[in-house]
Order: C-alpha cells, then structure tokens, then sequence
C-alpha cells in the first residue's frame, strides 16, 4: 500500500522516472504514476499470472500533468539518477547544481 495521496514512495519515485527514460511516456507521481507501479507490482506479478491469460486488460492513462508540480524537485534528483541530460542554469544563478551555458 502507498503512502497516499499526493505522497509517494522513493519505489514509486523511481519506477516513474524510469519509466519516463526508458518509454518516454511521462506519468506524474499523484495518479497515473502511483497506479501504474502498483498495477505492474501487484496485478502483473500476482502469485497466479495464469488468471490473467486470455483475459483484456486496460490501463488507462489520464495525463495529470499538474500532479507534477510538487514532486518536480524530488523527480528531478531520481532524473539525475538515471539519464545523463543535465538542468541548464539558462539565468546564470548557479550553486543549484545546474550547468552554466
């Protein structure tokens, strides 16, 4: 079970970052992204896959762009983690860990 709404778990964090790199489909961290780990955790490796056989599965997803917004600090280190594009300091602030252009 998740942390609930709007918080989410470092697993779930990185499942969709991961996801993003490796799809390129974005799903944010308050709906989409939070249902979908779960789904591909718990229904796609229950203990009886064969249930499923045969069987139509959808899963549909919504947008949730706005879900976005809070968790964009915390998406940005997992992003880090896991793809060498690096955030530009386009202001030339620095000391944010941006790269000066």
């Amino acid at each position: 079970k998740g942390l609930g709404y709007a918080a989410s778990t470092p697993e779930e964090l990185d499942f969709i970052t991961s996801f993003a790199s490796e799809t390129g489909i974005v799903l944010d961290p308050v709906y989409s992204g939070k249902a979908l780990y779960r789904f591909l955790t718990e229904v796609l490796e229950d203990e009886d896959p064969e249930s499923y056989r045969n069987s139509n599965l959808l899963f549909w997803h919504t947008g949730g762009a706005l879900g976005m917004y809070d968790k964009g600090e915390s998406l940005l280190a997992k992003l880090g983690e896991v793809s060498p594009v690096r955030r530009l300091d386009v202001y030339g602030k620095g000391g944010d860990g941006t790269v000066p252009i």
